[in-house]
């Protein structure tokens, strides 16, 4: 099965090409499914209130669009990646009702902090976490926010764990999460019991980050544990980057001791063998 579960068309703002573009364009690059889970982040890039509501109407209406040209070339399923959940709980539930097959769950911002994006060299908020002591404190913040959001449950999977480190990287070559391995993997435990599991995000390898995310160690840690739910997503905000990094992934997640991965339809998991 080469699925990819974690992909934006222009219902994101920050994506480049339809739904219909990315559903042919999956098509072509031979992907067998397609997932789009474009954006509904309940706060704001700045991390103030979100000034739009999530467009429904707009967003089904592309996606029977997107299915009607692709036809039988590529099943594909349509889900969110639903953010700042545990900002805003009952507008988080709402929308999770909406979603036919699959929700991610993801921090982009703490609680009235700007989107890490913002944080990064050259970004809106170059000062977020220009020091050592600033980028730890965060870092801290993102592992009670990780906690907060699998409290929540309105998620299938966890995503991008690590998503800081995209944007502190440059900061800190060597920064990692390892110093909150124990909370980690109390959070990974309540994921398995609660039957959830997490992404692994390639986007990581395409940049500066050099390692997907959740990062190797952090999967292996996963997998001692006992976790076997994982989902493979490229990002992608456009249609040449679909499905990018995902035929490695699974080779060196074999490699790892890892047997399958799944894809979703109607909010359950399917399995499949991540090697033929």
């Amino acid at each position: 099965m080469f699925s990819d579960l974690h992909t934006h068309s222009t219902i994101s703002d920050d994506a480049d090409d339809s739904m219909r573009a990315m559903a042919l364009a999956a098509a072509e690059k031979g992907l067998e499914l397609l997932c789009l889970t474009d954006h509904a982040d309940l706060d704001a890039l700045d991390g103030g209130p979100q000034k739009q509501p999530f467009p429904l109407a707009e967003w089904r209406a592309a996606f029977e669009e997107a299915r009607e040209a692709a036809g039988d070339r590529v099943a594909l399923r349509l889900g969110l990646e639903l953010g700042e959940a545990d900002h805003h709980p009952e507008a988080a539930g709402a929308l999770a009702a909406a979603v036919p097959d699959f929700i991610i769950g993801s921090t982009h911002n703490l609680l009235h902090t700007p989107d890490f994006y913002c944080g990064r060299p050259g970004g809106e908020a170059p000062a977020l976490f220009d020091t050592a002591e600033k980028r730890r404190a965060l870092l801290d913040r993102y592992v009670s926010e990780l906690e907060a959001t699998a409290r929540l449950g309105l998620f299938d999977v966890l995503g991008h764990i690590g998503y800081p480190l995209r944007y502190m990287r440059p900061y800190e070559p060597q920064l990692s999460l390892m110093p909150w391995r124990d909370r980690l993997a109390e959070l990974l435990r309540s994921l398995i019991a609660a039957g959830k599991g997490i992404e692994v995000n390639t986007s990581g390898l395409r940049g500066s980050l050099g390692e997907t995310m959740p990062a190797p160690w952090l999967l292996r840690l996963y997998l001692d544990l006992g976790g076997e739910v994982l989902t493979l997503g490229s990002d992608a905000h456009r249609c040449r980057d679909l499905g990018a990094g995902i035929a490695e992934t699974k080779k060196w997640l074999a490699d790892l001791g890892f047997r399958r991965h799944c894809v979703y339809n109607k909010r359950k998991a399917e399995f499949y063998p991540l090697l033929d």
